[in-house]
């Protein structure tokens, strides 16, 4: 399992699928989901507008992505209301996303910790409930955890929190 971080725009990012998230009541759309929106010429904007998806709690979407982006599918998932999100939630969600992810067979991808900026949750925290969940989900299929490749987005001044909980466990799942 390798496991990055960085600052890079999700756009950017070369993967084979971008995880993203957004909040029932966040309008309009922020961060990198706002971003892959614009990106994807108001794709999300679109589907929200004809209530296709609505950001309920633990909603998934996969989608092609488009030319501008760098990844071939886009997988959204609702992270519910704003106000009732704290870090309990956020191991509800990531633990979706991974079996979502698990399910359809992916194992390059790249995401934001869902709604950790927005939230305010503690990164480092986050970062280690991903990297368990991850090893939870994949580690009966010792191929896939060997094979899987997770960057993670986060804000410049999180890297530095983020990226030592990232090392220690990759360095775990190698032993």
């Amino acid at each position: 399992m390798k496991l990055k971080a960085t600052s890079q725009e999700i756009d950017l990012i070369e993967t084979d699928t971008v995880v993203l998230s957004f909040f029932e009541n966040e309008r309009p759309l922020k961060g990198a989901v706002g971003l892959t929106d614009w990106r994807m010429c108001g794709r999300l904007s679109r589907l929200i507008m004809h209530k296709w998806i609505d950001g309920e709690y633990g909603e998934p979407l996969l989608m092609p992505a488009n030319h501008r982006m760098n990844s071939e599918k886009v997988l959204v998932v609702g992270l519910g209301l704003f106000d009732q999100y704290d870090m309990n939630r956020y191991k509800q969600v990531i633990e979706k996303v991974c079996e979502t992810l698990m399910k359809i067979q992916v194992n390059r991808f790249a995401l934001p910790m869902p709604g950790v900026e927005l939230a305010q949750l503690d990164p480092a925290e986050a970062a280690e409930i991903l990297g368990k969940s991850l090893q939870r989900v994949y580690g009966p299929k010792a191929d896939l955890l060997r094979g899987l490749e997770v960057v993670v987005v986060a804000p410049g001044p999180d890297l530095k929190r983020i990226n030592p909980v990232l090392a220690r466990l990759e360095r775990s799942n190698r032993a």
